[in-house]
């Protein structure tokens, strides 16, 4: 049957118009049939018993009289019928009296089916009564051929079930032909019209079909089919061009798209997808998603798909493996149902450079860009988390700072960018010193920051550690260093401060290790110091000395007093400009204290540019009174800060001209360090300073660091013996070989001497005997303020020398 309705229409209605035409005729026939052998059962039945009436009464007669050969006889004429096979006769005993059987026949049927159709015609039998007289003779047994009977009866009925089933054959051929005509034919015009149809196009047909189908169901059926066909064209037309945009966006969509079957195998992947992926049309059936996992990362994922719910979408962020690079992603899933098959829908999208932005945003928050160091903000959150935790294993942990020693010199006289070499030179060396366990980090400037972690529970043992630390630092730091092309020494002061109680917080402890660093810096820098809490006091006098010494700088507090300088006769030849800060609660503070913070602090040159113009005034206000003389020259300082600044040459420049003083009265003291750190640059300028006119002194001479080989090249007018040698030069040979030393090489150099110090006649009587001729001290004169320097050491026409 799969054979039958695998053909067309015309040959499944063919066929099975002839099977059923073909079952049908059988049927009948079948029926006739039966009816057909019933009643030839019954004519055969009819037939042997009027056989057997005729012979009856001569049978029972001969056997009545035992007449043999009448017997045989009769019983030979049965045989003469061709459907008797076999004729008994026995005697009223039942004995056999005689017997008889047909000759061998041929027949066409077979012995079964006829014993199986005839099985009831075994035998006829039939008592041989004698009517005259009456008697019971015998009894005749008659066996018929039962192949006859079949071959008797076919011969009768199988022309007429032949013809019967011809004609049903033909008649199923005639109505399957009426059938091609009338409905297959036309279909398949019809049919063959649909396959060579194309898209917006109505039905052709032939003009017959028009004719004869018009009004019946195969015209409906077209009129139906191009209403469907017009609005299926519409819903194509629809479908394409949605289908064309979903297309459109999916493949020129930013984000990776990619659909997973329920095994992760990937079966569709748009163009961004397949560039991430370095995929290949062809292998992305065979190819899983577990190719681009980590084998510890896949299982995570593959939970994660099995337990996520339908149509509940997450996003997840992974990293993926790709050509032996990691792409990290972000994954929006989304799973699905398709009839049976449940799909999971992936939108990638690229976050490297989002994450790339992160790091760096990252890394500028917690990490220096200089020296790539962690910064203060990283320390701070690693120093919280250490004071969360140290309350469980009770161990202590240190802070350590450290600041490089007049790092600012270096950065203001070589250059920033020196500076940052010599930064990210020391941050490297230092960072060879310490496990990864300690956090070195740079909290600003030159300022460096050790946090040491679980020292152990004993306070002593915990301290020799952060002493051990401090001492490799600071050899380190003492080691030369290369910035650019210069060869720098530096030093370091560090502070620390050992913790463990978790009570306290971040900003106490990094506050006392910085107490404990400027302690250090108080100590004479190149040392450290461990905080203790009576140091808090000192930090704490220390930012109330920044806090009034800025008050003094923007209100003008302070003063100058005025030093005379004299010669070997005692004459006044100048003054030494003294600057003076007389606070309103601790009354006179000591340069030596509040001079070194404002250098700090950044106040020293402001009050330079103070002292400058004070210092002129006052010079332009005596030479308008008559009371200073144009050989006299007013000794104003000059911080090395101050003195390195750009601005200081035309601020020199404008303060002579608007104070009108002429430059020959002015002599500018600067230290030796002023010339340490950029000679060149500090050569050019001092040699700018003598174009003006203004002279130059080197101020503290023999404490500093500067070559004496530099000093032949220096536009010097002076030098100023510091008072350290002068103070001892009576009971100290070494300070008086220094003295004789100095004086002689300025002698040389045709520079004067001048000696600070000078505070009694023995010294000035030793002084002039070295050939020293010009002197400062309190054997000439204390400091003292404008009015009473004038009162004290200017007289109306001339100098007056003290008295010896």
């Amino acid at each position: 049957m799969s054979l039958v309705f695998s053909k067309s229409l015309f040959v499944k209605q063919a066929v099975l118009t002839l099977l059923l035409a073909i079952s049908l005729s059988l049927i009948s026939n079948s029926i006739q049939l039966l009816d057909g052998i019933t009643q030839q059962k019954k004519m055969i039945e009819n037939d042997f018993n009027q056989l057997l009436g005729v012979v009856e009464q001569p049978l029972a007669s001969a056997v009545f009289r035992l007449d043999y050969p009448v017997a045989k006889q009769q019983v030979e004429s049965l045989l003469n019928s061709p459907s008797i096979a076999k004729v008994e006769v026995s005697d009223e005993n039942g004995k056999l009296f005689v017997a008889a059987s047909a000759p061998q026949r041929v027949f066409s049927s077979s012995q079964a089916l006829a014993d199986w159709l005839f099985g009831d015609f075994t035998f006829f039998q039939r008592p041989l009564i004698l009517l005259q007289p009456s008697f019971n003779s015998g009894l005749l047994t008659v066996v018929p051929e039962t192949r006859y009977l079949m071959d008797n009866l076919l011969s009768t009925h199988i022309p007429l079930l032949l013809f019967n089933l011809v004609k049903d054959i033909l008649l199923a051929c005639l109505v399957s032909l009426i059938f091609y005509f009338l409905v297959t034919y036309p279909l398949v015009r019809l049919t063959r019209s649909l396959s060579k149809l194309g898209r917006v196009r109505k039905l052709p047909l032939f003009g017959a079909f028009y004719r004869h189908h018009q009004a019946d169901e195969l015209g409906q059926l077209h009129a139906t089919f191009s209403h469907l066909w017009d609005n299926l064209n519409t819903a194509l037309s629809d479908l394409e061009r949605s289908n064309s945009h979903t297309k459109a966006m999916i493949e020129h969509a930013a984000d990776g798209i990619i659909l997973l079957d329920d095994q992760q195998q990937i079966r569709i992947a748009n163009t961004t997808a397949k560039s991430m992926l370095k995929l290949d049309k062809k292998d992305l059936p065979d190819t899983s998603l577990e190719a681009f996992y980590e084998e510890s990362d896949w299982p995570y994922f593959v939970d994660l798909v099995s337990a996520l719910p339908l149509n509940h979408p997450t996003t997840i962020e992974s990293q993926y493996h790709v050509d032996g690079q990691t792409l990290p992603v972000e994954v929006r899933l989304v799973k699905y149902q398709v009839q049976s098959n449940v799909e999971t829908l992936m939108l990638m999208r690229d976050v490297s450079e989002r994450k790339q932005a992160q790091d760096h945003i990252h890394h500028l928050a917690y990490y220096d860009p200089v020296t790539d160091l962690p910064n203060r903000q990283y320390l701070t959150d690693r120093l919280n988390e250490r004071l969360r935790v140290s309350n469980l294993d009770s161990h202590y942990s240190a802070v350590v700072f450290m600041d490089i020693d007049r790092f600012k010199v270096i950065n203001d006289s070589l250059g920033h960018n020196v500076g940052d070499q010599l930064l990210r030179c020391v941050s490297k060396q230092l960072a060879g010193l310490v496990s990864s366990e300690v956090v070195f980090a740079r909290m600003g400037g030159d300022e460096f920051a050790f946090l040491l972690q679980a020292l152990g529970k004993d306070l002593a043992a915990a301290e020799a550690q952060v002493d051990d630390l401090i001492c490799r630092v600071m050899l380190a730091c003492q080691q030369v260093k290369t910035a650019g092309h210069h060869e720098v020494h530096i030093t370091a002061s560090l502070g620390a401060s050992v913790f463990q109680s978790s009570e306290q917080c971040a900003e106490v402890i990094l506050k006392q290790a910085d107490t404990a660093l400027y302690r250090a810096k108080e100590s004479g820098r190149n040392t450290y110091a461990m905080y203790r809490p009576e140091m808090q006091a000192a930090s704490d006098a220390r930012l109330e000395m920044e806090k009034a010494l800025h008050h003094a700088t923007e209100n003008k507090l302070f003063e100058l007093y005025y030093q005379p300088q004299n010669n070997a006769e005692g004459e006044l030849i100048g003054a030494e400009a003294l600057l003076r800060w007389r606070d309103a609660d601790k009354g006179f503070i000591s340069p030596a204290e509040f001079i070194p913070l404002a250098e700090e602090i950044g106040l020293i040159v402001d009050i330079g540019t103070w002292v400058l113009d004070e210092a002129l005034s006052q010079v332009a206000t005596w030479l308008e009174q008559g009371k200073w003389q144009t050989s006299w020259r007013m000794s104003i300082n000059v911080s090395p800060i101050q003195f390195q600044q750009a601005s200081f040459l035309p601020t020199l420049k404008a303060q002579l001209e608007k104070h009108h003083v002429p430059a020959s009265c002015v002599d500018l003291e600067i230290t030796e360090n002023t010339l340490l750190n950029d000679w060149a640059t500090s050569l050019t300028k001092m040699q700018a300073i003598k174009e003006l006119g203004v002279y130059l002194s080197i101020d503290d001479f023999g404490t500093g660091y500067s070559s004496l080989k530099y000093l032949k090249s220096l536009p010097i007018d002076r030098l100023k013996i510091d008072q350290s040698f002068v103070r001892d030069l009576l009971t100290d040979h070494s300070d008086e070989a220094i003295v004789h030393a100095v004086i002689a090489m300025a002698k040389a150099l045709k520079i004067n001497v001048l000696a600070e110090g000078v505070e009694t006649l023995p010294h000035f009587d030793r002084l002039k005997e070295c050939e020293c001729f010009f002197y400062q001290g309190y054997y000439f004169g204390r400091p003292a303020p404008a009015d009473q320097f004038i009162a004290s050491f200017v007289h109306d026409s001339s100098d007056i020398a003290p008295s010896f």
